[in-house]
């Protein structure tokens, strides 16, 4: 499942993430989200900072996410992502959470799998634009399309 992933970044689950049940409260996932899609940025030479700099905003248009086992404190999780597809203005972003086993003879578990689709802004009067050209060659150059 995550085999056609190129990219992750790992994070243990903070005792604030938790609701009442001890598991990780559902909003926290776009959290993770978030998390992942700026170190994948910085990962390809980028960051939101620069991007902003240079005039764009990304602002998310669509989140999903679905739930297949709870996180939970301190577990320790993989958070994968790629871009699907770029258009114009637009890209989608696809991750997989996992949680790595604290056992090396048992499996991983998978957590939750999702999306966000972003949409390129003006800073100045938030309209949709076309993505920048620097960060369009970085990504094409690492998904390999």
């Amino acid at each position: 499942m995550t085999n056609d992933f190129k990219f992750y970044t790992e994070l243990k689950v903070r005792y604030e993430e938790t609701d009442a049940m001890s598991v990780v409260y559902y909003g926290k996932y776009f959290v993770f989200f978030e998390v992942a899609r700026t170190e994948y940025l910085k990962n390809i030479g980028y960051n939101y900072v620069d991007i902003e700099k240079d005039g764009f905003y990304f602002v998310v248009a669509e989140s999903n996410c679905k739930y297949y086992n709870p996180a939970r404190y301190d577990d320790d999780l993989k958070i994968f992502a790629k871009i699907e597809y770029m258009r114009n203005s637009s890209f989608n972003f696809l991750y997989n959470i996992i949680k790595k086993s604290k056992n090396k003879n048992e499996p991983n578990v998978n957590i939750a799998e999702g999306n966000t689709v972003l949409v390129c802004v003006n800073n100045a009067d938030f309209k949709p634009c076309k993505i920048p050209d620097y960060l369009r060659r970085a990504i094409q150059n690492f998904e390999g399309f």
